[in-house]
């Protein structure tokens, strides 16, 4: 249910949530144990607890960062499936320019099709979360149309021969960019990771606590800006946690605008059917 939540609302509304968080439950357990154990009888140990602290703060940074880091190469990588495959979409239309006419238009026309399902109903179910195979199934089908189409093209000269076989190939690179979008959309951060990063919150709170200041607002004032430095790099972690989820996401706009490209370049209207005198659309028999 916490997961839905985080990325159901924007990104500050999240970080709001976190780092309020993060902040009032250390303040609350400081403030207890003021109560109990006062700044002063804790004052001589101060020496001891900074070293200490130094170096499971220390470990606890390098090991958030290396997260934060990883997440974003994710991020960084899942833009680039997403490139590859919108790029692939782009090569299959801009290689039919080899093709007869008939089959070149039912082809464009079988890729502008992909590219509306994927954008207008792919794209909302990952940004959901909803990864269930049957909201991806019409994809799968409009691939295997497009390589059927291709598929009962006999070539009549080397040209469209070569044509055919690189269309083909491209076509292959395309079922394996889709099959990596989809597994790169499931992808996120283990749960024992997430356990180990709020274990050593707790330990990080734990150390700031045992500190004997000589003012306490002092004290409560580096705790609280303590922890919403966490807070914030744990807002980044949630955020790119999903690459393909969320506020924070991949966009389909390479997918876009492909689309458009090819609309502009072939005349072609997003249903298929011609547009003006330059159009490739197959000639209609008299």
């Amino acid at each position: 249910m916490l997961n839905q939540w985080f990325y159901a609302h924007p990104t500050w509304e999240v970080a709001t949530a976190v780092c309020l968080v993060l902040m009032v439950l250390p303040l609350l357990g400081l403030s207890l144990l003021q109560r109990w154990k006062p700044s002063h009888h804790r004052e001589h140990d101060t020496a001891m607890v900074g070293l200490s602290y130094a170096l499971c703060g220390s470990l606890y940074a390098v090991m958030l960062a290396f997260v934060a880091v990883g997440t974003y190469e994710t991020m960084d990588k899942s833009t680039l499936i997403a490139s590859e495959e919108a790029n692939s979409l782009g090569g299959i239309a801009f290689d039919t320019a080899g093709l007869p006419a008939d089959l070149a238009f039912r082809i464009r026309q079988d890729v502008d099709q992909y590219i509306n399902t994927v954008v207008k109903k792919e794209w909302p179910s990952q940004r959901a979360y909803r990864m269930e195979p049957a909201n991806y199934e019409e994809g799968w089908a409009q691939l295997r149309k497009l390589s059927l189409d291709l598929a009962g093209f006999e070539p009549t000269t080397p040209g469209q021969a070569t044509v055919k076989a690189e269309v083909e190939h491209v076509i292959n690179d395309l079922f394996a960019s889709r099959r990596t979008r989809l597994l790169a959309a499931n992808q996120h951060l283990p749960n024992a990771v997430w356990q180990m990063l709020v274990f050593g919150l707790g330990l990080v709170a734990l150390y700031v606590w045992l500190f004997g200041s000589l003012s306490h607002a002092i004290h409560m004032a580096c705790t609280a800006m303590t922890m919403l430095s966490i807070g914030l790099v744990f807002t980044l972690v949630i955020a790119l946690d999903y690459p393909f989820r969320g506020d924070v996401s991949v966009d389909s706009d390479s997918y876009t605008g492909v689309q458009e490209l090819t609309h502009e370049l072939y005349h072609f209207h997003p249903e298929g059917a011609p547009a003006g005198e330059h159009s490739d659309a197959p000639p209609k028999e008299r």
